[in-house]
């Protein structure tokens, strides 16, 4: 597939057929994250690879729908997916090169978030489907997947097979949010 046809037809897909994802498949996704660019190649993320159903429905029931964080139900449609990827950040390196403050922190959810989207279109080009889920409670999912103190889980991506895509999403054209040489500044 042609890289600018990857881009326009990734989606954020919530449902999966039920068909296995095989293990070599879910490799070359971990494989295309590798590849996102990081300050300093200092690599700070950290995938788990979740597929047993009850780790996956400790999963799913950290998440919430919308903002609401407190009183949201879960996104049972993940359970859907036979994989479940979470992206974690360990931002060990991060921190000892730059130092707790913002720079240090922002360098490390760029750097996963580079990540994330690497995997999200090795999916489309590999004819998965994936969804990049954030709406879900940090304190729970670090539970269920025992993590350490010092890493942070950032995503779930559910991936898996489907036969639902979506239309293309409305999108911005890029002369309404791109400025020249200073902010507010559009070319006439």
């Amino acid at each position: 597939m042609e890289f600018q046809d990857v881009i326009r037809k990734r989606r954020s897909v919530r449902h999966y057929l039920d068909l296995d994802v095989p293990d070599e498949m879910v490799f070359k996704l971990l494989d295309a994250a590798r590849w996102a660019p990081t300050g300093g190649n200092l690599q700070p993320w950290e995938f788990i690879v979740v597929r047993n159903r009850a780790n996956r429905e400790r999963l799913v029931d950290a998440t919430f729908l919308g903002y609401m964080m407190k009183t949201g139900k879960p996104q049972r449609w993940i359970l859907e997916a036979p994989v479940i990827i979470a992206v974690c950040a360990n931002a060990k390196a991060v921190i000892a090169r730059y130092g707790y403050g913002e720079l240090g922190q922002s360098n490390v959810l760029m750097d996963v978030a580079a990540a994330i989207e690497n995997l999200l279109l090795a999916a489309v080009d590999l004819g998965l489907g994936a969804c990049w889920i954030s709406g879900f409670d940090h304190e729970k999912a670090t539970e269920a997947l025992k993590i350490p103190q010092d890493v942070k889980v950032v995503a779930f991506i559910p991936v898996g097979y489907t036969d639902r895509i979506q239309g293309p999403p409305p999108k911005l054209d890029p002369e309404e949010f791109t400025y020249y040489e200073v902010y507010g500044n559009y070319k006439e």
